[in-house]
């Protein structure tokens, strides 16, 4: 198949999926909104399963990129830690994030191996770009952080505590990104802040 028409595939699959979740989108669906035969789709996914983990990787790898962008506030520590709760918060604000967490929330129960890509590709990756930031900051004595791993886990968690929710479930619910962001990095730093007055 050429790569033209594997990217065709994705796209389609993707705005199916997305609207239709795992179970409802159909493969002559996806091939219609492709704009190709289901034999083409067929070439280079041999099932809805395999097109699904392809999609999921893709949207997965698309949106950690978002979050590990390099940070405009460098040597800062508040200024780093709000930006980077800031992109967490828009993350979770993003409509077709909360898609396809609640397709993959959906999917899991028959195709496990999508919460594995999610888990590596969003979670872990995002915890492991938070812990690099922490170690930086800890090693400049901005951050007086012992484990490293379990501090960046919070932070995430503190970022999106009270926005993920009302999200995943469409409860309109107004949400301040900068004041929310200020908030977690007080508590934040309130716990590993180096006392020099952060």
């Amino acid at each position: 198949m050429r790569e033209s028409k594997v990217a065709d595939v994705l796209r389609g699959a993707r705005e199916v999926f997305l609207k239709c979740g795992f179970e409802g989108a159909s493969v002559d669906a996806i091939a219609e909104k492709a704009k190709v035969s289901k034999a083409t789709l067929y070439a280079h996914f041999p099932s809805k399963d395999r097109l699904f983990l392809s999609v999921l990787q893709a949207e997965c790898d698309r949106l950690s990129e978002e979050i590990c962008r390099p940070l405009s506030n460098a040597g800062d520590a508040r200024g780093v830690l709000e930006e980077l709760s800031r992109r967490m918060i828009g993350l979770v604000m993003d409509d077709d994030y909360i898609r396809l967490l609640r397709v993959c929330i959906g999917a899991v129960s028959v195709l496990p191996e999508a919460g594995e890509i999610y888990m590596d590709a969003g979670p872990t990756r995002a915890i492991k770009h938070v812990a690099q930031i922490l170690r930086d900051l800890h090693e400049t004595r901005s951050l007086s952080v012992e484990n490293i791993q379990n501090a960046a886990s919070q932070f995430i968690h503190l970022s999106i505590s009270g926005v993920i929710m009302p999200r995943l479930l469409a409860v309109d619910q107004p949400v301040d990104a900068p004041e929310h962001s200020k908030r977690a990095v007080d508590a934040f730093l309130g716990v590993y802040g180096w006392r020099n007055g952060l």
